[in-house]
Order: structure tokens, then sequence, then C-alpha cells
């Protein structure tokens, strides 16, 4: 048995949670250590070649993997998660959709949709089928990995099934690179309707 009990340090949680996720304003504990403890941070995570990306404005950070020389020998700590085409479609349209919601005066911080909402403007992008149970499975789960990824956030008990759009989908679909996205989706369901 150890004697020593290992220390805790205050921004441990902090760089656990970053490694999971992302940290956001809301959990205020979280986001106050990040603030007060942010150049340690920073500095903690530079050594082993990842980048502290904080937007303030947004409410949230998240680490990147840095990038490194050709050669570095850092070998790379996050896979690079391949984008399925149907989570693509859900980044896309939400992100769109957030777009528009935070260009809007409201009362609203967070942008809410419902599940049947998302499938309806989703829907157009997945191919076709005979069986519409099978496509909406298809929409499902793209949406259920959208969740996991950490875009969207199921609403507590909410009546109706509502997620909110989380704001990291900013970093993982940016504003210059959306018109771009749309066009090669809109471009695939194209080619699929004409097929």
């Amino acid at each position: 048995m150890n004697p020593n009990p290992p220390k805790s340090f205050p921004s441990a949680a902090v760089k656990v949670r970053l490694l999971q996720d992302a940290v956001y304003s809301d959990d205020m504990e979280l986001w106050s250590a990040l603030s007060r403890y942010r150049q340690h941070i920073e500095n903690y995570f530079q050594e082993i070649g990842l980048q502290l990306v904080v937007h303030e404005e947004d409410g949230f950070a998240y680490l990147k993997q840095a990038d490194l020389e050709e050669g570095a020998p850092i070998p790379r700590l996050f896979r690079r998660d391949k984008i399925t085409r149907g989570v693509a479609v859900v980044g896309v349209v939400l992100r769109e959709r957030l777009l528009r919601f935070d260009e809007t005066v409201h009362d609203e911080s967070r942008l809410t949709v419902g599940k049947d909402e998302i499938i309806q403007m989703v829907a157009p992008f997945f191919p076709e089928t005979n069986d519409e149970i099978r496509s909406d499975k298809r929409i499902e789960a793209a949406i259920h990995r959208a969740e996991e990824m950490g875009l969207l956030r199921k609403v507590p008990g909410a009546s109706d099934e509502r997620y909110e759009v989380r704001r990291i989908i900013k970093a993982r679909f940016p504003v210059e690179n959306l018109k771009a996205l749309r066009d090669q989706l809109e471009a695939h369901a194209n080619t699929r309707d004409n097929s």
C-alpha cells in the first residue's frame, strides 16, 4: 500500500475533461479552473503535441493535435475520426441552423431542435429507399453518432426528444467551409437522384 496518496492538482479535472471532450462555460467549476490555470494547461498539453483552443465568446474549449513538423518524435494522441457522410449531413445542416440562430435577436443562448425536426432537415440528403423505416434508422444512427461526437446533447426532461446543438460544432464545421461542404452534399444527393 502506498503511504503517500497522489497529490491533487487544481487543474487536474480540467485536463482530464479536455482529454475526454470539450469543456463548456456552463460547467462553471471547470470553466473557472480553465480560466485560472489556462497558461499552465496550455504548457502542459503543448509538451505532448496538443493545442488548447478556447472560444471565449461561445464558451467552449477543446484540444486539437498541434501541427508538428514532419518526422517529429511525438506520436498522434487523437485518432483522426473519419466523419461519415450521415454525420457530415447532420453537422452541416445544424451548423447552418446555428449560424442563422446566432444572427437573430432573441432571449435564448442555446439552440435546441427536436429529433423530428432534424430528421426533416437532413432527409433530402439521404438516399431514398422503399423502406421508410430503414431510411429513418440511418438518419437516427447519424444523429446518435453526432451526439457521441459531442455535436448534440439530449435535453433532459423535454417532453419531446430535443437536442441542444453544442457550440463545438463551430470548430468541426467552420463557417468558411460550409458552402463547399453543402455543395458536395447536394452534388452527391443529385447524382444519386439522377442515377
